[in-house]
């Protein structure tokens, strides 16, 4: 017996409302598929923050207890000169290794002339941040570039936006910062205010300063590093890179610990958890509101053919195939629905590509483009989801029609 023909029929024989079926299947999956898509890109862009515009790399290489206690004694995780460049060789002798930079990060207070703030710096050198923008993030090279320093002036400067209007600076006025050494003694440096950007986060958008490492260093009093940013090529190995340059450095007699960019970044982990329960609790109300449409569908198919199933039961036909003829069904409404949802899906893609529309992300202080990232383990997972739905509504449907006596089923009067 061909099911396959013989459950085509049956949907053609009902096509408005398998068509109708067909279509909410086509709307839930397409709904699922534009969230996730929207939340793919919302974490892609807060990746894109922490790894390239708030200079983390994938991971970092520091001292080990700088993690724990670097904030309130940094001075005691400094490497000297000659402890950096043997790191940084042993580090860049990995051919899995694309950029190896050292980073300082002093705070201290900043001045124009007539008032004061307080202000955050991070010391990198400028030909490895050409690098730094460069680096893949889910198929994007080229980042915007949103601050670049001069190689050959270290006395320049960018200041984030939002301090910049603080304290009513712009573009090639003089300031100073004053801040401590390592020693704790006070030091001074003028600067000169270079470009002005957004840093992409409110939090440190009114306090930033992005600086030559060799600026730093003079007002810290060190000719050495606080830390090694460090990207790879292929972000799935991250934990092999790192487990292999520990060792690497252990063997030379270097105490380091790692921490990677997600757990390095202030804000991602609790982004991503919170809109993942969302997502999961979405996708659990539309697949019920699926399964009811298709129990309620296939009830009334089964209603309506109830003389029918005590026929061909009465001619030889089991339980288990005529469940089984139901299933098919429902099965082919769930594939059907579900290719149609993945055209949907794109066609919604390509218009958000036209359209062009912008929004400011959750704890961020630039606007990105709304954007489907589809992502195909999610798409597949969510087809699997239907597909179960739908013949799961087709089974409970169906079994209690073939309880039925067949005597019964051949009395019954719609």
């Amino acid at each position: 017996m061909n099911y396959l023909k013989l459950a085509s029929r049956n949907l053609k024989r009902n096509r408005k409302r398998s068509i109708v079926t067909i279509l909410i299947i086509t709307l839930g999956f397409t709904a699922l598929g534009t969230i996730g898509g929207m939340l793919a890109n919302i974490f892609s862009r807060l990746k894109e923050q922490a790894v390239v515009n708030e200079r983390l790399g994938h991971f970092s290489i520091e001292k080990v207890g700088f993690q724990s206690d670097g904030k309130m004694n940094p001075e005691k995780f400094l490497w000297s000169k000659s402890e950096l460049e043997d790191i940084l060789k042993t580090i860049r002798s990995d051919n899995s290794v694309t950029l190896a930079t050292p980073r300082i990060s002093i705070n201290g207070m900043i001045s124009n002339g007539t008032s004061s703030t307080i202000f955050l710096s991070e010391g990198v050198i400028p030909a490895d941040e050409k690098i730094l923008f460069k680096t893949d993030i889910d198929g994007r090279l080229n980042h915007p570039n949103l601050a670049e320093l001069s190689e050959k002036n270290d006395e320049i400067v960018s200041i984030s936006e939002q301090l910049a209007k603080n304290l009513k600076v712009k573009k090639g006025d003089q300031m100073t910062l004053l801040t401590t050494t390592k020693d704790g003694i006070a030091n001074a440096n003028d600067i000169v205010i270079g470009e002005i950007f957004n840093t992409g986060n409110p939090a440190t958008n009114d306090k930033f300063l992005l600086s030559n490492l060799s600026l730093l260093q003079r007002l810290y009093d060190t000719d050495g590093a606080m830390r090694i940013a460090v990207t790879i090529d292929d972000l799935n190995n991250i934990e092999s890179v790192q487990s292999r340059l520990i060792e690497a450095l252990d063997k030379k007699g270097y105490k380091v610990e790692s921490q990677t960019w997600n757990k390095m970044s202030a804000s991602y982990e609790k982004v991503k958890t919170m809109f993942g329960v969302i997502f999961r609790v979405l996708t659990v109300i539309i697949s019920v509101i699926v399964l009811l449409t298709v129990l309620n569908t296939m009830q009334m198919n089964v209603n309506e053919r109830t003389k029918e199933i005590g026929t061909i039961r009465a001619i030889g036909m089991t339980k288990n195939n005529v469940v089984k003829l139901f299933c098919i069904e429902g099965l082919m409404m769930g594939i059907i629905g579900g290719i149609l949802g993945v055209i949907a899906l794109m066609v919604v893609k390509v218009i958000l590509l036209v359209l062009n529309i912008t929004f400011i992300p959750p704890v961020a202080s630039i606007e990105v483009p709304i954007a489907i990232l589809p992502s195909p383990p999610q798409m597949i997972i969510t087809f699997v989801i239907f597909l179960v739905v739908s013949v799961l509504s087709s089974f409970i449907a169906s079994r209690r029609i073939v309880k039925q006596k067949v005597i019964d089923s051949l009395r019954y009067n719609n």
